[in-house]
């Protein structure tokens, strides 16, 4: 088994606390949520759609939670059990499976790293952190200053690692993921259209990063004793850069009188080739300040989750956060927050919340003659495209043997994901990303269709899908097990039907099971996270 593989599992065995401590008190902020809203829709004369039909919430929480589409045993026994607690049942579920960090620790990378995500060690790192449940404010300290002495901690320092060359990738990353903030439009000149961020706001942000540099030729990520940033505004005048968060909150250099045996110290290790770390170190207080003023680090990650959850931000774009762009449901993204920062930042927490709200329970079909309501009212779920990872790893594992249906352990669980994954990673690259107006292309159209790797799950062999079909001699029993296997539910009548003439009609029934996989794969039902 892989190094962080095995950790991963070492985690998920002994480190995580019981699921039912780790989530007391989810209901009551589901329950707040939903006030919120309805407060919300009230005040815009709104009516919500339909709740969601049981089996559409198992494949919506599914992909969410762990980042797949439900097995055909998982959909049928949901189908059954006849508990009025069941869908809570699920989430809990869920988010006890070694999946979940194995998801959300691939989530939070996209998050993070964005044009740099899929850095193997950094993902593993993340996942740790997902299965052993560490709050948000310790993984944003870990990439910001370490320690990154341990081995399961060396990771972190990806992000700064990946962008230490370039200041302005280094203060508008951080700014965006940490902060919400887009400030990098506010680099040349005042943004031209948010008065809240100045030149001073960019060059502070800028400030806590101008010391950071690679040291030797393991090119650690150190930082230097001083150095300032200078700049000229738009009447050319020229500054000198204070060291400010997004807050206005100006960090104010202490002096060091400087000793003599220090200073034979530092004089050594140069000549020795060793880093020392400063006495004083603007990154660290970057973490302290914006621990301490945590509106802007608390309400972001709020921000970022559920727009990942619910398919839009309460504040969109989820870098615009600022005065002129409020959230668009009064106080939900406060007190969101505030629970947040009040229970350690725990993630787990803020999602089972969500999840288990009644907006994110709510079908997405509109059924009303009115005029649906917008987006940011979140009175109907969003149609999401599944994202290349969740189709390929999807399609691969309906397509497949069920190998997770019989995993019996956690770690045979893990191993039989990572397999899924290793297989998925090879397609994700041909796959059209999820996308605020999502379009299906040519490209992607003509991959599913002519792919070599896509064409052999077509092709009966093993215990694969086809091949199952293809044993079974009833038509209504072949068109059943496809439907429940690839869409995770019953068919209606008219379907049934339609599928069963079509099967019926076709001299060659092997091939015919084939393009009934093929097309059930390939629909936008499958595509789409609905």
């Amino acid at each position: 088994m892989h190094s962080s593989l095995r950790a991963l599992v070492c985690a998920v065995l002994s480190v995580a606390p019981p699921a039912d401590d780790r989530l007391a008190g989810v209901d009551q902020v589901a329950e707040r949520i939903d006030q919120l809203i309805e407060q919300c829709w009230q005040s815009a004369a709104v009516s919500p759609a339909a709740p969601v039909d049981d089996l559409s919430f198992l494949r919506r929480a599914t992909l969410d939670l762990v980042g797949r589409v439900p097995t055909y045993r998982e959909a049928t026994g949901f189908a059954a059990d006849t508990s009025p607690q069941k869908r809570a049942g699920a989430v809990e579920r869920l988010m006890s499976s070694p999946e979940y960090a194995l998801h959300w620790g691939a989530v939070l990378d996209e998050l993070i790293q964005g044009r740099h995500a899929g850095d193997r060690e950094f993902v593993a790192y993340l996942r740790r952190g997902v299965a052993q449940h560490k709050g948000w404010d310790a993984v944003f300290r870990e990439i910001m200053i370490g320690p990154w002495d341990a081995d399961e901690q060396k990771p972190a320092a990806r992000f700064l690692s990946r962008r230490v060359r370039d200041i302005d990738a280094l203060t508008s990353d951080t700014s965006r993921v940490f902060f919400g903030v887009e400030v990098a439009c506010a680099k040349c000149h005042d943004h031209p259209l948010v008065s809240d961020w100045t030149q001073h706001h960019y060059f502070g942000m800028a400030s806590f990063f101008n010391r950071t540099f690679e040291f030797g030729k393991e090119k650690i990520v150190a930082e230097k004793d001083s150095d300032d940033i200078n700049f000229v505004d738009r009447k050319g005048n020229q500054h000198t850069a204070k060291t400010m968060f997004l807050s206005g909150r100006v960090v104010d250099e202490p002096k060091f009188v400087v000793d003599p045996k220090l200073k034979d110290l530092k004089d050594r290790y140069k000549t020795e080739g060793k880093y020392l770390a400063p006495l004083f170190s603007r990154r660290a207080e970057l973490v302290s300040v914006a621990l301490d003023q945590r509106e802007f680090f608390s309400r972001a990650i709020v921000n970022h989750i559920w727009a990942n959850l619910l398919g839009r931000g309460l504040v969109h774009p989820t870098d615009q956060m600022h005065s002129e762009n409020p959230s668009s449901v009064p106080d939900l993204l406060e007190f969101l927050s505030d629970d947040l920062a009040a229970h350690g930042y725990s993630l787990d927490r803020l999602i089972a919340a969500i999840v288990s709200s009644r907006a994110y329970q709510l079908s997405s079909t509109w059924q009303s003659a009115a005029e649906p309501p917008g987006d940011e009212l979140f009175a109907r779920a969003q149609l999401r495209a599944l994202t290349p990872a969740q189709f390929a790893a999807s399609a691969i594992l309906v397509a497949g043997d069920s190998a997770l249906d019989q995993a019996q352990t956690d770690d045979e669980r893990i191993k039989r994901r990572q397999e899924l994954e290793d297989k998925a990673r090879a397609l994700t690259e041909s796959l059209d990303r999820r996308t605020t107006n999502f379009q299906s292309s040519a490209t992607e159209a003509l991959f599913m269709s002519n792919n070599p790797a896509v064409q052999q799950w077509l092709v009966p062999g093993g215990n694969n899908l086809v091949a199952r079909l293809a044993t079974l001699g009833e038509t209504d029993k072949m068109v059943d097990t496809a439907a429940w296997t690839i869409l995770g539910r019953a068919l209606d009548a008219d379907e049934r039907n339609h599928l069963v003439r079509w099967i019926d009609a076709k001299e060659d029934r092997p091939a015919a099971c084939s393009q009934l996989v093929w097309a059930l794969i390939t629909s936008a039902e499958f595509r789409f996270n609905h």
